[in-house]
Order: C-alpha cells, then structure tokens, then sequence
C-alpha cells in the first residue's frame, strides 16, 4: 500500500483584530493518530499599514476536547505590510490531535483573510 497525503483546512477565513489571536474553537481538531509525517500551511493578509508579525501556535491534546495552555509548536511570521503571506512548516505528529491558533502581534491593525490547512501523510 502506497503512501498518501489527506489536505484538510482546518481554520477558514478569520480575523485576529489588533493584539488578538483566533481562538481555539474556530479551528477543527486534527487527527494524528496514523500520521507519520504533518505540515501546517497557514495564508495571511497584512494591513497595509501594519507594522509587526504574527505567531501561530499549535495547542496539543490526547482526547480532542481538552487542549494544553501552553502551545505545542509556534511559527514566527514576519509582518509584509499590504500583503497576502504563506507560511507551511512541519510539526512532530507525536501528538494525536492539534488545534491551532494565529496570534497578530501588531498593536493597531487586523490581520484578516486568515486559513490554515494540515497536511497529513499516512
């Protein structure tokens, strides 16, 4: 049997205002419990005004309700002002489920259009 890769969005469309973050319950959990490999893909829009980054955390669980405070793995992200920026990276699978969360670092401006996708290789 071949491998394959199964690509779920996982977060569609959301706004982190100034200094705030999407929350956990807007992302769906990812299943890891056959995965050998994972990636995260996230996409982006800057303001064009704005003037710091982003952070995208992952939050780990063993049940799929109940998911750790301190995140997993983080992603830094460095603010392109009046773009649209893409951001895939891989996390351990060593965890069964993941949410994540996208925190806007800029003090005065939203971040929008923002979606996350998973990549899993079975």
């Amino acid at each position: 049997m071949g491998l394959g890769k199964t690509v779920t969005k996982v977060l569609d469309n959301k706004t982190a205002n100034a200094s705030s973050s999407t929350t956990l319950g807007d992302c769906t959990a990812e299943d890891l419990s056959a995965a050998l490999q994972c990636a995260i893909e996230t996409v982006m829009t800057f303001d064009a005004d704005a003037t710091a980054g982003a952070t995208i955390k992952v939050f780990a669980s063993s049940d799929g309700t109940n998911f750790d405070t301190v995140e997993y793995a983080t992603q830094s992200v460095s603010v392109s002002a009046g773009n649209t920026v893409g951001v895939t990276f891989p996390i351990n699978p060593a965890v069964k489920y993941f949410r994540v969360q996208v925190t806007n670092l800029d003090t005065s401006k939203s971040l929008t259009a923002i979606s996350v996708w998973t990549i899993v290789q079975e």
